[in-house]
């Protein structure tokens, strides 16, 4: 695909970018960036990006899909939808899959998405038995992760040895169920007030200075999860200043929102992990900003209508967040005034590094793909779920007018989202 885009706004951190300039797509790569890209443009379709800021397409390390599909659930098709609306151009698909066939067939079911889809795998099986890493790596998996955690230590230790042996990213899920209870909120000040029984910190830490340890120990990297809380904020921050190799992400929801959302009782806000306090949701944004948090996720956990309305106490966690991560983060860390721009969009799109993909995205730089995310900052939208692309409608911003809107996404040169329109 050949395309010159013009009169952008040019945002990479690491390429040192800021400033207004062009983009020349040829076969899908990018042959030229800043003054001059226009020459040699000829004959190519013109976008006039006028008034919008143009980034490396955003990647996301979580965002979960059911395949096989099932009707009402979000599918591979689906869900790369949802993450072209909002910007997306590689995204980790987690369905649970546990052998090599189950990672093949997903990647036929997506050769026709409107995103990259990589496919996670499991850590381990349900028997508490490690997976073949180098045979689910040599069918298409990206990173190793199991969703309720690893809660065998010294399986933990030899999944690090086993993905170092092969080379994988493995995420760790940081949460202690014995903890948790059934509790659906943070315990502090809020669930005081609420006379709720709240989920202690400690419930993710305890998870998370176990990892540490065992990365330390090992020597392997290791990544934390849906990291969510100030503790585990300090924590990772003292293990760097050691040396340990871990790096970790958040989602957006935490840093933008509280406990407090819950006095509606309203399951929307019902998450895993679950909403802050504020000392919290500033700690993570501080992190973010220092680099203790290397990557902000998605968290994409779309729940059909059917599981999320119930009571708080019977109602499914999560939401969808594909097409509102942007904006939630622009407006929580950019408007703010806590970080520049660049550097927000520089941590949606970390996965690319994470994942060892950044020597072909991430970056606006010739030769590298021409995947993008064009879009106005100051632009006021309404979010609305019932006009999602992801079959999951539930989300935490509902009703509520979000700062900073999507306008094109671009995948390989092809143009996946045109003027807000899925194509």
């Amino acid at each position: 695909m050949n395309l010159l885009i013009e009169n952008a706004r040019l945002l990479s951190l690491r390429d040192g970018l800021d400033c207004p300039g062009s983009v020349r797509v040829e076969n899908g790569r990018i042959a030229a960036v800043g003054p001059g890209a226009e020459r040699g443009a000829e004959g190519f379709p013109r976008l006039d990006a006028k008034g919008l800021c143009l980034a490396p397409g955003l990647v996301d390390l979580y965002a979960r899909v059911t395949e096989p599909s099932m009707p009402g659930r979000e599918s591979a098709i689906s869900l790369s939808r949802a993450a072209a609306a909002g910007g997306y151009t590689t995204v980790c698909a987690h369905f649970g899959a546990c052998t090599p066939q189950q990672i093949t067939d997903f990647c036929e079911r997506s050769q026709y998405a409107s995103c990259e889809l990589r496919p996670a795998a499991r850590i381990s099986s349900e028997k508490g038995e490690l997976l073949p890493f180098f045979d689910l790596k040599l069918a298409g998996a990206s990173l190793f992760y199991n969703e309720e955690g690893v809660g065998n230590p010294l399986l933990m230790r030899d999944a690090l040895f086993r993905a170092k042996k092969h080379d994988v990213l493995l995420l760790s899920r940081c949460r202690e169920p014995r903890l948790c209870g059934e509790s659906y909120i943070r315990e502090g000040a809020f669930s005081r007030m609420m006379e709720v029984q709240g989920i202690p910190a400690s419930a993710e830490t305890v998870m998370a200075a176990r990892d540490l340890v065992l990365s330390h120990e090992t020597g392997v990297p290791v990544h934390l999860a849906h990291v969510s809380t100030a503790a585990t904020v300090r924590l990772i921050a003292e293990a760097k200043r050691q040396g340990v190799a871990v790096t970790c992400s958040t989602e957006p929801h935490y840093l933008a929102l509280t406990a407090s959302e819950l006095k509606s009782f309203s399951p929307r806000f019902k998450l895993d992990p679950p909403l802050g306090n504020p000392e919290d949701v500033q700690a993570l944004r501080e992190g973010v900003k220092s680099g203790v948090i290397d990557c902000i996720a998605s968290g994409h956990i779309p729940v059909p209508d059917a599981d999320k309305n119930h009571s708080l106490l019977r109602a499914a966690c999560g939401a969808s967040s594909l097409e509102t991560a942007l904006a939630v983060s622009v407006q929580a860390l950019y408007h703010s005034g806590e970080m520049p721009l660049a550097a927000v969009l520089d941590r949606l799109s970390a996965g690319a590094r994470l994942l060892g993909l950044d020597s072909r995205i991430g970056r606006l730089q010739p030769g590298f793909d021409a995947d993008f995310v064009l879009f106005d900052p100051d632009a006021e939208w309404l979010c609305s779920g019932a006009q999602f692309a992801s079959r999951g409608r539930s989300t935490p911003f509902e009703g509520r007018t979000l700062r900073t809107r999507v306008l094109y996404t671009i995948k390989a040169g092809r143009i996946v989202l045109d003027n807000g329109q899925l194509r």
